[in-house]
């Protein structure tokens, strides 16, 4: 039955095929379709808080959301299930309202979803023009054994082998190596469809399979938005007050809509910051394609827009003034890497939409960009996809994306680690550089680090502000000695103040010039440069040589 907040606050239509019902939830003036495949593990009825997440769904698109009620196991199987859907999608196809047709499935629903999109194009059936898939389960027979013992791992051994005992006897059945309908991820996936959205949370046990499946998808060329959620379990998206869940939806109103008015705008933050930089501190910093986005999209953000006081929250002061000095000694020390090792490897840990390759690049460089999955799709909004620049959808504290980084490792290896150090402990931070000493010995790392007193300025003010707050942890007085008591391994190469290179216009009001002062005299945010390890590089002038001693 469809609880009474659902049925109160749309219009619901029901319908039969082979004996299931399918409901439609039909809102005022609907325009477009949503075909919704729930999450059941294959034996549970939909419950309430499915209901209320299918009515939100509903309310922030205006669409008409089907409901197809599929059929269960142990008394239905695979066959059962398919031959339904089959049927209630051929309606829904048939009575749509104005506007697209999308497919959205979750859970095992996320599963089905894949193979009815497989059965679609047998059929001859209308394409969905868009598919969302939360938290997909898309293997019921456990085809590939690296990913059957990431389930395993975090499912637990006994509870995994009752399960996969299970769907062999009363789901799979004689559809056992139909992998079309069983373990759709195997399928051949070109024009699958051209739009695809897929999220996760890192603590789901199929999390590694909606990272599979999202690989295989962008290898055959789909632009698939893929957005992990740390520490989120499978079904994070039900509860409603998560961070993460109004995250998921402000993407999920942009994909549906065809908007970037909710989720790009809420990162627009540091775009707006970078070209509010390069206006007031031209001398300084430059970011052009920040300055273009801002005179194209003149609509303000609410995040961090205004402060307690109802004043404007940007501001031409020493905080906007040591963020482009900060991006400015970031931008001069990775071309000053370059111009020593020309044909070298960066990865910028931690990139978030800062486009620093276009400021340094040499037109040699092999670039990696590494941040979290949504970030990156986000960052894809934003800039497309760059020549010669490599992308690495992973968090930082994922330490599986050091597997990922393909080099020539002798051409010299820089980490640039912006804004990320700050929020560690310093036990977190070395534990991230020994990883890094590992697997890349002798490369060299960049990062910030500002001193106790900035930090304290920092998180004060930052307290202060109606936008998103993460406290900093980390600060160093005397970089260089604190760094090397860490590890004999660590050998510091350079401590600079973020400010050397800046000097006092005229043009700055005296408060500004004060804390000018006081900061570069104090050096209180500083750019340090370490190397992890014995230097094993081909430099410049190494280079230079092997190209003369050439016939």
């Amino acid at each position: 039955m469809i609880p009474a907040l659902v049925s109160s606050a749309v219009a619901v239509e029901k319908s039969q095929f082979a004996g299931r019902p399918c409901y439609r939830l039909i809102p005022e003036r609907a325009a477009g379709n949503l075909f919704y495949l729930y999450h059941s593990d294959y034996v549970h009825a939909i419950t309430k808080d499915r209901w209320q997440f299918i009515l939100s769904i509903c309310r922030m698109t205006g669409m008409a959301v089907t409901v197809p009620l599929y059929p269960l196991a142990p008394e239905h199987d695979c066959e059962d299930v398919f031959e339904y859907l089959v049927m209630a999608y051929q309606d829904y196809c048939k009575h749509r309202e104005p506007g697209a047709l999308i497919l959205l499935g979750e859970g095992t629903g996320g599963g089905f979803a894949v193979s009815l999109m497989l059965q679609i194009w047998k059929e001859g059936l209308s394409d969905p023009d868009k598919v969302v898939l939360l938290s997909p389960v898309p293997d019921a027979e456990f085809f590939d054994k690296d990913l059957e013992e990431a389930v395993r791992s975090k499912m637990g051994n006994d509870r995994f082998l009752v399960k996969k005992e299970f769907l062999n006897r009363f789901w799979v059945k004689n559809y056992a190596g139909r992998t079309e309908f069983t373990a759709p991820i195997y399928e051949d996936l070109h024009d699958i469809c051209k739009d695809i959205l897929v999220a996760s949370g890192t603590e789901d046990p199929f999390n590694e399979y909606s990272r599979e499946f999202s690989s295989r998808v962008q290898d055959t060329g789909n632009p698939l938005k893929y957005f992990e959620y740390r520490e989120a379990k499978g079904d994070f998206y039900l509860h409603p007050k998560r961070k993460d869940t109004k995250h998921l939806f402000r993407m999920l109103h942009d994909f549906l809509l065809d908007t970037d008015e909710a989720i790009l705008h809420y990162y627009t933050e540091e775009i707006r910051q970078r070209a509010e930089w390069s206006k007031w501190f031209p001398e300084i910093f430059r970011d052009e394609r920040a300055i273009r986005y801002v005179a194209g999209h003149a609509r303000r953000t609410g995040r961090g827009a205004r402060n307690r006081d109802g004043a404007s929250g940007r501001a031409r002061n020493i905080y906007s003034l040591m963020g482009a000095a900060v991006q400015r000694a970031y931008d001069d020390a990775v071309e000053l890497f370059l111009k020593e090792y020309p044909d070298g490897t960066v990865v910028y840990v931690g990139c978030s939409l800062d486009t620093m390759l276009e400021r340094v690049d040499n037109g040699r460089v092999l670039w990696y960009n590494l941040d979290s999955p949504g970030r990156m799709a986000v960052r894809t909004m934003y800039t497309g996809l760059i020549e010669r620049e490599k992308r690495i959808e992973r968090s930082v504290h994922d330490e599986s994306w050091v597997k990922k980084l393909i080099m020539e490792q002798d051409k010299g290896l820089l980490f640039v680690i912006k804004d990320v150090f700050s929020y560690m402990k310093k036990k977190e931070m070395q534990e991230f550089l020994d990883l890094l000493y590992r697997k890349f010995q002798g490369c060299n790392v960049l990062f910030d680090i500002p001193t106790p007193r900035a930090n304290l300025m920092y998180n004060w003010k930052g307290r202060s502000r109606s936008e998103e707050y993460r406290r900093r942890r980390l600060a160093m007085r005397d970089p260089r000695r604190e760094i090397e008591s860490m590890s004999p391994i660590y050998s510091v190469i350079s401590v600079h103040s973020v400010l050397e290179n800046v000097k006092a216009k005229k043009s700055w009001k005296m408060w500004l010039k004060f804390n000018y002062w006081s900061n570069r005299n104090r050096e209180s945010w500083k750019i340090v440069h370490i190397r992890l390890g014995f230097e094993k590089y081909r430099t410049y002038d190494s280079l230079k040589k092997e190209e003369g001693s050439k016939p």
